[in-house]
């Protein structure tokens, strides 16, 4: 079996891992001439820090991320609707 992905951003590039862990040809075909970083944050969801870190890849995450400490919801005022710590 052999897996096309379209595109080389998180979700291309952890999938073609997982594949290849698992024996599963996969070739990754992405648009942009080069990867480059572009200054911009992400936040990377749970269930998707699970998938990294299965890869073994939390600490390089850990050495250039943030970890968040609080996730909180606001109105159009900035009044707080809901917050988690």
């Amino acid at each position: 079996m052999r897996v096309l992905i379209a595109g080389g951003g998180i979700g291309g590039l952890t999938l073609a891992l997982m594949l290849h862990r698992h024996g599963i040809e996969c070739r990754v075909l992405e648009a942009a001439p080069a990867i480059r970083p572009l200054g911009v944050g992400i936040n990377i969801l749970p269930h998707a820090v699970r998938e990294l870190a299965a890869l073994g890849l939390l600490p390089a995450l850990d050495e250039i991320g943030l970890r968040t400490r609080a996730l909180s919801y606001l109105n159009h005022r900035g009044q707080v609707i809901w917050t988690e710590t």
